[in-house]
């Protein structure tokens, strides 16, 4: 009998096998919304980024096109002829 005993200790049951399964699952589920959540956090940064770099972008355009005279004032027709004013770019 003893021998039979020490055998039923040494082997797991079932319902502990169970409960470990569950266990284990519970955790995974409980890990899918942090993952997320960091993926999330993770796109947000890159989106803000690219923002930032944007942004940078239609300043320098914006500064090159009032340096450009293509974009500059019309010229104004005096007695001369036509005059365009300077600009200064810096």
């Amino acid at each position: 009998m003893a021998l039979i005993t020490a055998t039923n200790t040494a082997t797991p049951s079932l319902q502990s096998v169970l409960t470990k399964i569950r266990l284990t699952q519970v955790r995974q589920q409980a890990n899918q919304p942090e993952a997320n959540a960091e993926d999330l956090r993770t796109r947000a940064n890159e989106g803000e980024q690219e923002a930032t770099q944007s942004q940078g972008r239609v300043q320098a355009l914006s500064r090159q096109q009032q340096c450009d005279p293509t974009y500059g004032p019309k010229a104004s027709r005096s007695q001369g002829g036509f005059h365009l004013k300077p600009k200064r770019c810096w």
